[in-house]
This record gives structure tokens, C-alpha cells and sequence, in this order.
């Protein structure tokens, strides 16, 4: 193989097998056009030396450079999704190892744990949650993986090109879509489902109990009697988000829509917490351990807990509703047409 032979199949090893070979047809004809010009110019005849395709090769640039002039460069996840997934990874870093204090804490206290039972459990509680963080790594590369393959590209490069200094004393639109929430609601919702479905048993409140590790889950079998319709509705809310990050802005028809999901999870979420025993596995389990007034505590906590949960998440949501349909409204009226200042 010449020089110019193997400088193509260098630069081939770098696209995509679909179109390579036109590619490298393309690739091929250039650099042969540019060594005639080259021996016209140079007034020779005959094959060009190697020193002269060594140039010209050099001139055209490296072969890794050259191929992404054609496919563009490739990334699991680009320089326009990484700050959101910087951010989505802190936060729910955050979380768990929160959870997992929490957790702990109330383990310990509950155990009296000391010594070398502290140090178990306290080795215990670091390897769970670090089985937790590298599965919600792993989770969170994998939708942003996704996500920047299924994104548009060409309305974010237009975006940074276009942008104006002008635009930060303007007032924000209240139909331009917000990307960060649609991506982080996607990203939180496919993290829920991944846990309910795998990993129901991280959901639980783990400590040392007379020498033995005692896991005592959170939700009873009378939660997750509600996981397929948890599942449709996570679903859903994940395909609208997607549909919401391949538009520009809010519209009436996908307000109307967020309204009614918003509306049918509120539903799902007092139907869930209205049902009895969601939370009775934990008092009971202490109670066979004999553990008798923290059971008689949580039992009381755990009367309270849906109302509480099921009142903040209903003013919330009324607060979301509101909003969007006043939004919703003010959009209705403006004119299908620009105005003509």
C-alpha cells in the first residue's frame, strides 16, 4: 500500500460503516486532484515522490481531524448536554447519600450499635450506597446517552450562533420551553421506575440488631400493587417530556395535555395513599423485634405521614395548574399571524 492507500484507511477507521466507502472515494479523488495540480504546478511528469505526498497529506490534516470534518465529533454525551448532566449527577448524588445518613442514623439509634456493630453497619451502609451511586450513574449516562442522539442538534447550534447580549435585559417568554425541567423530569422519572421495578429493596431502613443485619423495606406488598399503573404513568410522563424537548415552545394543546397528566398523577397519588397498610411493614417488623416504642412511634408517624404527603403534593399541583392555565389563556388570545410593528 502507497502512502495515500494507507492514509485512507487510517482516516476509515474513524467513520461510520454506512457511508464509509463514499467517503473514502471522496477522500481519494481530493487528494489526487490536488497532486495533479501539484506536478502542473511543479512542471513535472511522472509519479510524485514521497516526500511531495507526504506534504500534501500533512497539509490536509490528520486523518482522526479529517473524518470528523465529515461525521463530526463523537461523544456519549456532547458538550451541550454536559452541563445538564453535571448537574442531574450532583443532584441526585445528593440525594442518596442523604437517604443514606438518614438511614443510617436512624439505624443506629434505633440499634445502640457500638463498637465493632458500628463499624459493621457503618461498612454496611458505604458499600449500599455505593452499589446505589454506580447504578444511578450508570442509569443517568444512559438517558443522557439517549438524549443526545434524539435531541436536534441543529436548533441548539443555532441557538448559541444567534444569541444576542440583547436577550438578557428581555423579559423571559412564557412559552419558550424550560429544557433543564423536561430533562431533569425525564431523568428522575426513568430513575424512579429503574428502583421500583430492580430495586425495591433499596427503598428500605437498615441496622444492626442483636448481631444480626436486619432490612426492613418502606412500601408494603399493598404499594406495589399500584406499580403497573406507576409504571404506564412514568412512561407517559417520559414520552411527553421527550415529545416537549423536540419543541420550541408551549402550546395549547400540550399545556391542555400537561394539565390532565398532572391532574391523573395527583389522582394515582391520593389512590396510593388512601389505600391502607403503605406503610405498615416497618411497625411490625420492630414489633417482632421487640423493638416496642419506636414501632409504637413510626405507627403514629406513619398515620400521619399520607396526609401530609398527599396535602403538600395537591398544593402544588393546584399551583402548577393554575399557572399553566393562565398561561394557557394568554397564549389563546395572541393572533395566528406576526405583528407588524
Amino acid at each position: 500500500m502507497n502512502l495515500i492507500d494507507k492514509y485512507i484507511a487510517e482516516v476509515g477507521k474513524h467513520l461510520p460503516r454506512r457511508n464509509r466507502a463514499d467517503i473514502e472515494a471522496e477522500i481519494r479523488s481530493t487528494l489526487e486532484d490536488m497532486l495533479d495540480e501539484h506536478s502542473e504546478r511543479e512542471q513535472t511528469q511522472g509519479p510524485v515522490d514521497d516526500a511531495a505526498v507526504i506534504e500534501l497529506l500533512k497539509e490536509y490534516g490528520a486523518p482522526r481531524k479529517v473524518a470528523e470534518s465529515y461525521v463530526g465529533p463523537r461523544y456519549l454525551i456532547g458538550p451541550r448536554m454536559y452541563p445538564f448532566f453535571e448537574m442531574v449527577t450532583r443532584i441526585v448524588f445528593a440525594v442518596l447519600i442523604a437517604v443514606t445518613v438518614v438511614g443510617l442514623v436512624v439505624g443506629l439509634v434505633q440499634s445502640g450499635a457500638s463498637g465493632p456493630e458500628f463499624l459493621k453497619t457503618l461498612g454496611n451502609s458505604a458499600l449500599s450506597l455505593l452499589g446505589g451511586l454506580m447504578s444511578a450513574f450508570g442509569n443517568i449516562v444512559l438517558v443522557f446517552a439517549i438524549l443526545e442522539r434524539v435531541l436536534p442538534k441543529t436548533d441548539f447550534e443555532k441557538e448559541m450562533e444567534d444569541w444576542d447580549p440583547k436577550e438578557l435585559a428581555s423579559e423571559p417568554d412564557p412559552d419558550k420551553l424550560d429544557l433543564p425541567d423536561h430533562i431533569f423530569s425525564i431523568i428522575f422519572t426513568v430513575l424512579g421506575l429503574v428502583i421500583l421495578n430492580l430495586y425495591p429493596n433499596i427503598i428500605a431502613i437498615r441496622f444492626e440488631n442483636n448481631g444480626t443485619w436486619v432490612s426492613i423495606p418502606i412500601f408494603t406488598q399493598a404499594f406495589f400493587q399500584f406499580l403497573p399503573w406507576i409504571n404506564i404513568m412514568g412512561l407517559l410522563q417520559i414520552l411527553f417530556n421527550g415529545f416537549m424537548l423536540s419543541q420550541k415552545e408551549w402550546t395549547a394543546p400540550t399545556r391542555i395535555l400537561s394539565i390532565l397528566m398532572d391532574i391523573a398523577q395527583l389522582v394515582l397519588l391520593v389512590a396510593i395513599m388512601k389505600t391502607p397498610g403503605i406503610f405498615e411493614s416497618i411497625p411490625e417488623a420492630l414489633t417482632a423485634l421487640g423493638i416496642r416504642e419506636a414501632a409504637d412511634v413510626l405507627s403514629q408517624l406513619f398515620k400521619f405521614i399520607p396526609m401530609l404527603i398527599i396535602g403538600v403534593v395537591t398544593i402544588v399541583t393546584v399551583i402548577k395548574i393554575v399557572q399553566s392555565s393562565l398561561r394557557l389563556f394568554k397564549s389563546g388570545v395572541r393572533p395566528p399571524y406576526p405583528i407588524i410593528k
